[in-house]
């Protein structure tokens, strides 16, 4: 079970993630992103990984082709307690991680 709880501070949306995210709960993933990028138009987003139990290894390129969707629609994702980037990459000026919330203000803004 995932549960996503979205707070929005400065007008940027953090998704706390907080549970088990496989490829099954990865869909309710996928479409809260999807309202938020394209129903409201948000562009920077910010994924809190920090309560999230198991994160199963076929997530990580569903977890990436989610983002490339958000850079494509220029966006920009800040990734949260992630421990593996490895596993997800590396994009200049679009993509950071950080150890906890307040960090991400460093690199988004609106």
């Amino acid at each position: 079970m995932l549960n996503i709880n979205i707070d929005v501070e400065r007008g940027i949306p953090f998704l706390n993630l907080d549970g088990i995210l496989n490829t099954k709960t990865f869909n309710m993933l996928g479409k809260e992103i999807n309202s938020l990028l394209y129903n409201y138009g948000f562009r920077y987003f910010v994924l809190d990984f920090r309560e999230v139990d198991n994160l199963e290894e076929s997530t990580y390129l569903n977890l990436q082709s989610k983002l490339v969707e958000i850079f494509l629609n220029c966006g920009q994702v800040v990734l949260c307690g992630l421990r593996k980037k490895d596993k997800i990459g590396y994009t200049k000026d679009k993509l950071y991680y950080v150890n906890n919330r307040q960090d991400a203000f460093k690199y988004l803004y609106l």
